[in-house]
């Protein structure tokens, strides 16, 4: 939320499914996305989105996509990537797509990166194996290289990679640099506890409580590590401000019987659009961890939706609570209601109940800075 303490962002059309994979159908979703990115930016809630190939014409190239979108916004709002899929991108190209971004919004862009979805045609189109891309090793072994990049400096002794996708000669620095520091702010996917604590011994922020693991342990590793690795100051305020919790299901109403009618009814859309894409294509969504809930089997039930927050703004706010509580300064809010569809009355309602009656509720809070102060109980009043 632009200008408050604990700061809120939302997905663009979530769960996107393209039913309609037509060329017109392309020109419409471009124009919602921009349409729902602007939205957002105008009741404070930063906008992000997602990167897929073959689906949903903005993900295809969401960097240009956001440097269409980031002039368009308020002063001060963010934008935000849930996440690039480094291993489909040559690593000099994606740290100057970054870096340039990041110049152009003056350092308000924050770029999650991990694998992204070995789906049945994204992973084979852009030519990974699939034990390289689900093992973690793609990703793994490109934000290596690109980390280098970052760090490289006209003068030093020539860098060579190849990483088995994409190889270089590097003998100048990475031009344009990052806005006015060594990198731009990077969130990092952590699937596993040894994931969780590189992040946190290499000053990344990092995405709690998906792809199986548990929000509060996985919290309570991340911020012990981060406090024993020494970074500065500066650096372990930005772990503990865009460490980030992301829900993927969402409905404020007025009141909480009002909330979930309006939640199955949303959930009812949403599941209908996903029975009929599976109808056309036989598939097509795999997670990259077993048992996520983006797997075909569970995308196509609705396991995303099973932990459906959805109440009054006093009900939704209690369980914002109870982030705050923990230490966390970023909440993604995936509200339902789809915006290319009937249930869109719904979402836009979610949007200016949360902005208006729970958001300031948290806006005076003051963010942690102290990774052990929130088991200290001394995280904000």
């Amino acid at each position: 939320m632009v200008g408050s303490a604990i700061e809120f962002s939302s997905i663009l059309l979530t769960t996107y499914v393209d039913v309609d994979s037509s060329p017109e159908e392309d020109e419409r979703v471009l124009a919602l996305a921009v349409e729902q990115a602007v939205e957002l930016g105008r009741h404070g809630v930063y906008p992000w989105t997602t990167e897929h190939h073959f689906r949903g014409a903005w993900q295809s190239s969401p960097l240009q996509f956001m440097t269409h979108v980031a002039p368009q916004l308020p002063a001060g709002c963010y934008v935000g990537f849930g996440v690039l899929s480094v291993p489909y991108h040559h690593p000099v190209r994606l740290v100057e797509d970054m870096n340039l971004l990041d110049q152009l919004t003056k350092g308000h862009s924050v770029f999650g990166l991990g694998s992204g979805f070995p789906n049945p045609y994204e992973r084979p189109g852009m030519g990974v194996e699939e034990e390289h891309h689900v093992s973690g090793r793609a990703a793994r072994e490109a934000i290596e290289i690109m980390e280098r990049l970052w760090a490289y400096q006209t003068g030093d002794e020539p860098f060579e990679f190849d990483n088995g996708l994409h190889r270089g000669r590097v003998e100048k620095r990475v031009v344009p640099a990052p806005y006015r520091r060594e990198r731009p702010t990077i969130i990092r996917t952590a699937s596993t506890e040894q994931a969780t604590l590189t992040a946190a011994e290499k000053g990344w922020p990092v995405f709690l409580g998906t792809m199986g693991m548990h929000l509060v342990e996985q919290w309570t590793t991340y911020r012990r590590a981060l406090a024993a690795a020494g970074h500065p100051q500066a650096a372990v305020e930005e772990c503990l401000r865009w460490s980030t919790v992301d829900w993927l299901s969402v409905l404020v109403a007025d009141a909480d019987e009002e909330a979930e009618e309006a939640a199955a009814e949303a959930k009812a859309e949403r599941l209908a659009e996903r029975e009929r894409f599976f109808q056309t294509y036989r598939g097509g969504v795999l997670g990259p961890v077993a048992g996520d809930v983006l797997t075909s089997d569970a995308f196509r039930a609705g396991a995303d939706m099973l932990h459906t927050i959805a109440g009054s703004p006093d009900t939704v706010a209690a369980e914002v609570r109870k982030l705050v509580d923990l230490g966390v300064n970023h909440l993604i809010v995936r509200f339902l209601g789809e915006w290319l569809g009937k249930t869109r009355g719904l979402l836009e309602r979610s949007l200016e109940l949360f902005a208006e009656d729970v958001a300031p509720r948290f806006a005076d809070i003051p963010p942690l800075t102290e990774p052990l102060a929130a088991e200290a109980g001394l995280a904000r009043s």
